[in-house]
């Protein structure tokens, strides 16, 4: 159905309350009294066939008996009572939607619940009525005073929030959270999804992204149903508005075992976290960081850079906030002109630091209302500078509040953002309120108010952007390779000559080889190689060759070679005697160049991910390592590069030349088509590729074929 079937029901006007009840202690009773006393702008017909009135509203026997439109029907009946009353509905033909708050469905487990929670869906779509639930507490919309829900402290405060989240508990608490601040923080939507059987949280994310009343979109998710389906739609939301979320929880990658060090490496947490970062979603990792990085983007304005400058009258607040900012290279400290250096070493006392290092500044606690206003409005004042966080506890000597009057109006003359942290306590409340009600934010904590300029700032550089995103990239594979084609239907994984010539076929750079089946042979590809050259193993049973030392190393004549492939013969035959041999592999030494590992892992939500890191044999004890999720453009691929550590040996240490990133970003990014084109394969290990001054060479490379 179009994402615009839910505004009926963010927009209802006539609503059923079936279940209806008196008793204080029903969830039903608290939802119309919420509604009633938050002055609901439509109205409200409770259904109970016992009563005659609740809450001084007429009640109805049946949905059947109210003669008005309805738009909404909130069901809160026993769940062997929920199937009739959505057949009434059906009924009826005006109704658009349905919250569902009865539990007892598919959640508990048992086959028959499950069974009664499909046929409400195959009612409902049939009749065209949207579902949230069943098990959950439904939407609110602050402006016309909607409100479902039965949580404590979910009162209706207009703002430009828009909440979605799968815990009905966790998203009544976020709401508690954004109206306990200094000065409550208020919120558009909020929507609860329960057991998804209709309406799912991806729908959710999407009306938001086109409703105008919703400025900053917060989220918690417990999983996602369709990972590329979130991916696209992020990256085509996240240029427009920004979009918090707190993913909790990990996904199974498979029971199988493990093939390649890229499946070893690629826990479903680090997936995520590349997926949510490539398509611009900007994830936290608490309740507290959700709700104060919405409230930064949701008052103060954008930062146009990532260039932040800390302004603070005690040292060790300022050291926390470098610490958090130092975490993170999404932002940097501001480079301040050493004319605004000199601007304010006049402006503050003496003993002030200023710039030491450049971005920083100690203020001192000498420094009163005069010296915070000027040190500010030289900092908001340098080009250099995008955004501040001020830190400052004010002493008895300098009443916070009066301080806080003359900082805001200092702030409200740029358009650049200030993350103000006066401590939380009792005695910064008022002038933290102060603030706030002026669309200023504050912190209890300099990490708080760091990490909310560092979330703020990872959302701005994503508006409007105009590159390359998940969503624009290769949407259609193409034709499976025959070799994948065949070895699927074999039910084995690639060989490597076969890996080597499927990667060769997509235009990839492979050392000369040749498959030799006789020492004879061996000397005689040997030769044309041109020494040293290093012989491998060829057996579909043998996956890793190291493990069975199943490859001889710098072989720098004849002799050698022969010696080594009778050698490497007779060993594999002793010790892996169920191996088939299908012969050895004759390829050149190489010892040039840096090593990096690339590999491809199939993923259960997001599908094929591409893992670039440090290569060789130790790349699971340092895990330098980064990822994407396929297809994606070569600038994506460059950014995968520079998120390693062995990126910096790339660029060329210690007098050595820098090394081609470039050609380097380019097979990465075709590693990502080869995964999308051929479903297939479920694991692709490149280890090592090395990186030379001129292009990349692939050394070794196994394609696992999956179910």
């Amino acid at each position: 159905m179009s994402i615009q079937s839910l505004k009926p029901i963010f927009e209802a006007e006539n609503i059923a309350i079936v279940g209806a009840s008196k008793d204080p202690g029903k969830a039903a009773h608290q939802i119309q009294k919420r509604m009633i006393k938050q002055g609901f702008k439509g109205r409200l017909f409770p259904v109970n066939p016992r009563e005659k009135e609740i809450l001084g509203l007429p009640c109805y026997p049946s949905v059947a008996d109210i003669k008005e439109r309805l738009d909404l029907i909130v069901i809160c009946v026993p769940a062997r009572a929920v199937l009739s009353v959505m057949r009434q509905a059906a009924d009826r033909e005006d109704i658009k939607g349905a919250v569902i708050i009865s539990a007892g469905f598919a959640e508990t487990g048992i086959p028959q619940q499950a069974e009664l929670q499909q046929e409400i869906v195959e009612v409902a779509r049939a009749a065209k009525i949207r579902v949230f639930g069943p098990n959950c507490i439904g939407v609110i919309n602050t402006r016309i005073s909607l409100n479902t829900t039965f949580s404590p402290g979910c009162d209706a405060l207009p703002g430009d929030i828009g909440y979605f989240t799968q815990s009905g508990a966790l998203g009544g608490s976020l709401i508690m959270l954004a109206l306990d601040q200094p000065y409550p923080l208020g919120y558009s939507k909020w929507a609860h999804v329960g057991n998804m059987c209709d309406v799912n949280n991806l729908e959710i994310l999407e009306y938001y992204g086109q409703d105008p009343e919703v400025k900053v979109i917060a989220g918690y998710m417990e999983g996602v149903p369709n990972g590329r389906e979130l991916m696209i739609l992020a990256d085509r939301i996240t240029r427009k508005k920004p979009v918090l979320l707190l993913k909790v929880g990990r996904t199974d990658i498979g029971s199988k075992a493990t093939f390649s060090h890229t499946g070893t490496l690629s826990g479903s947490d680090k997936i995520y976290d590349a997926a949510f970062a490539q398509s611009g979603i900007v994830r936290v990792n608490t309740v507290d960081e959700l709700i104060y990085s919405a409230k930064a983007l949701s008052m103060a304005p954008y930062p146009a850079g990532n260039r932040v400058c800390i302004i603070t009258e005690a040292g060790g607040p300022g050291i926390i906030a470098m610490d958090e900012l130092g975490s993170d290279k999404s932002v940097r400290l501001a480079p301040v002109t050493e004319k605004t250096q000199e601007a304010i070493k006049e402006a503050l006392p003496p003993m002030a630091m200023v710039c030491k290092p450049n971005g920083y500044i100690d203020m001192t606690a000498a420094a009163m209302e005069k010296e915070h206003m000027d040190t500010l409005r030289l900092v908001l004042d340098d080009p250099n500078v995008d955004s501040a966080i001020l830190i400052s506890l004010p002493p008895t000597f300098l009443p916070a509040e009066k301080l806080a009057q003359e900082i805001a109006g200092v702030i409200k003359e740029y358009k650049k953002p200030v993350m103000v942290c006066f401590m939380k306590g009792e005695p910064m409340l008022a002038a933290r309120a102060y603030l706030e009600e002026a669309g200023i934010p504050t912190f209890d904590t300099p990490a708080q108010a760091s990490r909310a300029l560092i979330n703020m700032t990872k959302a701005a550089a994503r508006l409007d952007f105009q590159g390359s995103g998940f969503s624009d990239v290769g949407k259609a594979a193409g034709k499976a390779h025959q070799l994948v084609e065949g070895a699927a239907k074999e039910m084995r994984n690639l060989l490597e000559p076969e890996a080597i010539k499927l990667l060769s076929d997509y235009g990839l750079r492979m050392y000369p080889h040749f498959l030799v089946n006789s020492r004879e042979e061996a000397v005689k590809a040997a030769k044309e190689i041109g020494f040293p050259v290093v012989l491998k193993i060829v057996s579909p049973q043998i996956i890793h060759k190291s493990e069975y030392k199943g490859v001889r190393l710098n072989l720098k004549n004849e002799e050698e070679v022969a010696g080594s492939y009778d050698s490497l013969v007779g060993h594999i035959k002793t010790a892996a005697p169920e191996a088939e041999i299908k012969g050895v592999l004759a390829a050149p030494f190489v010892t040039e160049g840096i090593e990096v590992i690339v590999g491809m892992i199939r993923d259960p939500q997001f599908g094929p991910v591409v893992m670039f890191g440090s290569g060789g044999i130790m790349v699971e004890v340092f895990q330098d390592v980064s990822f994407r999720v396929a297809p994606f453009s070569k600038e994506a691929a460059l950014q995968m590069i520079k998120e390693t550590k062995i990126s910096q040996v790339l660029k060329g240490i210690r007098g050595e030349e820098p090394k081609d990133i470039d050609s380097l970003a380019n097979l990465l990014a075709k590693i990502g088509d080869v995964a999308v084109d051929n479903p297939m394969i479920s694991e692709m290990d490149l280890n090592p590729v090395l990186v030379l001054e001129k292009g990349v060479t692939v050394l070794d490379a196994r394609v696992i074929i999956g179910e």
